[in-house]
């Protein structure tokens, strides 16, 4: 990636991002082998987190299996909202058949609260200077929506989407829509040290 990293994390990091962004590795079951203890929160609430593989169980298998059989099983990103006691919460599963991933691992699920995406997209085209239309694309894409479902959305056709994906990986320095998604969740997850 040839983007300027030490300008972007200064300028991510500006902004209070959530502290807590569930991450679950999962099995093409559903099983997970991996949740880190705000998913562990976010799926149990209101009870113990101990008991997060039976709720995983029930929520993996409703909410998002439904979700990736409409995207084609794990063949693309799947973004589901839902409801943990009063908040509302985003899930976007990323299958991992194309990552060099961990043994086992075909599903990756990052569980935030709803608007954390925009306000990443928001700071992203702050920082490299995107147009409205350029961070609408951005805040859908990472929404984990085909170019059709853009089109749809925003009521253009399907090659000026392409078009606009185009521009923002050339301006973020990229070259596919999975490195647009990971400079955003980069910048809003990196806990690394902040820069003068």
């Amino acid at each position: 990636m040839q983007y300027a990293e030490g300008a972007l994390t200064e300028k991510m990091h500006r902004n209070s991002w959530p502290a807590g962004a569930g991450f679950i590795l999962a099995d093409t079951e559903w099983h997970p082998l991996y949740a880190n203890e705000e998913a562990k929160k976010i799926v149990t609430y209101p009870e113990d987190p101990r008991r997060f593989p039976s709720a995983w169980a029930l929520m993996g298998k409703r909410i998002f299996t439904l979700t990736s059989k409409q995207n084609s099983s794990l063949a693309s990103a799947s973004h589901v909202e839902f409801l943990s006691g009063r908040r509302k919460y985003v899930g976007l599963a990323i299958p991992l058949a194309k990552w060099g991933r961990p043994p086992a691992a075909a599903v990756a699920v990052v569980l935030e609260r709803s608007g954390a995406a925009s306000q990443g997209a928001a700071e992203l085209s702050e920082s490299f200077h995107l147009t409205e239309r350029e961070r609408e694309v951005v805040e859908l894409l990472i929404q984990g929506l085909t170019n059709k479902e853009i089109a749809g959305r925003m009521n253009i056709s399907p090659n000026t989407v392409r078009a606009f994906i185009r521009m923002v990986m050339g301006k973020l320095g990229v070259s596919t829509r999975s490195g647009i998604v990971g400079i955003v969740f980069r910048g809003m997850y990196t806990t690394g040290d902040r820069r003068s």
